[in-house]
């Protein structure tokens, strides 16, 4: 009877040391996986960063080529102007 207890005793202690080094291992893959996470997330954040950037950029890039067309818009009223002055003339001078 003692030996079925001692005999029990052992296979429960090995089926807890399996039982433990399995908790072992998952924990182990969780803080690795946790571990990947965070690293992308930092990645993620640099990533966002870079693009809020870019955003910006193209904004002001946006507002530039904005600005050159209305310069643009502006030249060719003076020219039509222009032109409408000298073709003016011409009739007044026949």
């Amino acid at each position: 009877m003692e030996a079925d207890f001692r005999a029990d005793i052992v296979a429960k202690e090995e089926a807890f040391q399996n039982h433990k080094e399995e908790v072992d291992h998952v924990t182990s893959r969780v803080n690795r996986h946790r571990k990947e996470i965070n690293e992308m997330s930092v990645d993620m954040r640099l990533v966002l960063k870079r693009l809020d950037r870019l955003e910006k950029k193209v904004w002001e890039q946006k507002d530039t080529i904005d600005a050159l067309e209305g310069i643009i818009e502006n030249q060719q009223t003076w020219m039509t102007r222009i032109r409408s002055c000298h073709c003016n003339e011409g009739v007044n001078d026949s």
